[in-house]
């Protein structure tokens, strides 16, 4: 998963700002290939080297009217690869979000629907949140209620194939809390209640899944141009029905650090996040993951990047675990005209569930073309009205 996200990270989803004015439209598309010395990261020669290719893509748009906005993003990613014995990646992902309100008082929906296809995971999400915000002088008073569908099949030490049906759950979230906002710092607390309840009262090992959750953060954040840190701690409790699993009792984080100067570009991030699973004697895993990521714009045209990462996933109640250090090298170039050309070097080393070894080799190059007809249109029309 780490290599992957290091691989391909370049394309998530534009983010979707309520403030955006008049229309906005942006689009991304990037053909890529290379070769993968262990696409699906099993030991020894496992299924053998492959060659591949890839399209990933991804849009965002957004218009405001007064005080109502919409917006809609979108990605998706596939890899086939060459050799018939690796199973090809897919992921998609759309958020359409609405907002009516000014800053000072303002409700907003959010529809996410995901799905993701690769040789180890095959999840789906459909999640819908209404978030109430009001603002009261420094004070930031918001709610959040979330409902979600969610479909997993994962493969695990255990039985190495998927499981013969996917597990499948509702999951019903309440998020109140607060924050103080004092020009570019923000700092608040809030609390996440949430329920979880399957389809079926057992799965296909005989455990009950249903649980519920506390979860109070604390967090924080400061903006400014060339700088900017996030973070936020929390502490998960978790209650199970099956006294076969233990009651979750854990601390987790996510940060993120970024800096500008001149031509260098430092990116830094850090969390440890509770996620599901339908490996049979884990309620859920915990995962963790640490990346750096520093960039250097040699050229007007020509960027330089290397990244390092660090992942580890632990399976609760067992003795079960993963690893897995990465690190990349990358360059752009900017050939013009919204076009960049792209090569990356990835070598990937990890430590199994199973506890064997692995590692990879991932060369690829690419080609990315961005579309922002809109922007465009603005600045034509600035360069007539300045001729005028």
């Amino acid at each position: 998963m780490l290599r992957k996200a290091l691989l391909c990270g370049s394309l998530g989803i534009a983010a979707l700002h309520p403030a955006w004015a008049g229309d906005e439209f942006v689009a991304s598309l990037r053909l890529r290939g290379g070769f993968d010395s262990n696409p699906q990261f099993s030991t020894g020669n496992g299924i053998g080297g492959s060659a591949f290719v890839g399209t990933d893509a991804s849009m965002a748009a957004a218009r405001k009217d007064g005080d109502t906005s919409l917006g809609i993003a979108a990605e998706a990613s596939q890899t086939q690869y060459a050799n018939p014995q690796a199973t090809p990646g897919l992921s998609g992902k759309v958020i359409i979000r609405g907002m009516l309100g000014n800053d000072d008082l303002n409700i907003s929906s959010v529809t996410t629907i995901s799905d993701v296809s690769t040789y180890n995971l095959r999840s789906s999400d459909l999640v819908q949140s209404v978030k109430g915000e009001a603002k009261v002088g420094s004070f930031k008073l918001f709610a959040t209620g979330e409902g979600a569908r969610s479909s997993l099949n994962q493969t695990n030490a255990i039985f190495q194939d998927f499981l013969p049906e996917a597990e499948q759950y509702l999951r019903g979230t309440l998020i109140p809390g607060v924050a103080y906002v004092s020009g570019k710092f923000e700092i608040g607390t809030s609390v996440n209640l949430s329920v979880r309840r399957y389809a079926r009262e057992f799965d296909v090992f005989g455990y009950r899944r249903d649980n519920e959750r506390i979860q109070p953060f604390v967090f924080a954040k400061y903006a400014d141009k060339d700088f900017s840190v996030t973070g936020s701690l929390s502490q998960l409790r978790g209650t199970w029905h099956d006294p076969d699993f233990s009651n979750v009792k854990t601390l987790l984080y996510e940060g993120h650090l970024h800096w500008r100067r001149d031509a260098l570009t430092l990116d830094l991030t850090a969390w440890k996040r509770a996620n599901e699973t339908t490996f049979p004697i884990s309620p859920i895993t915990i995962d963790a993951a640490y990346t750096g990521k520093l960039s250097w714009a040699a050229m007007s045209q020509l960027t330089l990047s290397v990244a390092a990462g660090y992942a580890t996933t632990r399976y609760l109640d067992s003795p079960f675990n993963a690893q897995t250090a990465t690190v990349a090298f990358g360059g752009s170039y900017d050939l013009g005209n919204d076009y960049a050309l792209g090569l990356d070097l990835t070598y990937a080393r990890g430590i199994l569930i199973s506890g064997d070894k692995a590692d990879a080799l991932i060369l690829s190059s690419s080609i990315t073309k961005k579309f922002s007809p809109l922007v465009k249109e603005v600045e034509k029309e600035k360069t007539q009205n300045r001729k005028i």
